[in-house]
């Protein structure tokens, strides 16, 4: 099963967002993982308009 990241310009790693707050880490392991990437590209663009915040989303291999 392919699974995707969203990877921030700052090559941090999205892991959540909860009642406003961000939380990003500079481990892939910690990572949120998606399963279905238009899920992913939907957190994405949610998460640009709420945060400001630019991501790419790849693929996870673990």
């Amino acid at each position: 099963m392919t699974e995707y990241v969203l990877l921030t310009d700052e090559q941090t790693y999205f892991v959540e967002y909860l009642i406003g707050e961000l939380i990003l880490s500079n481990s892939i392991s910690q990572a949120m993982k998606f399963t279905d990437e238009q899920l992913a590209h939907k957190f994405k663009q949610m998460l640009h308009s709420s945060c400001s915040l630019r991501t790419s989303v790849n693929t996870y291999i673990g």
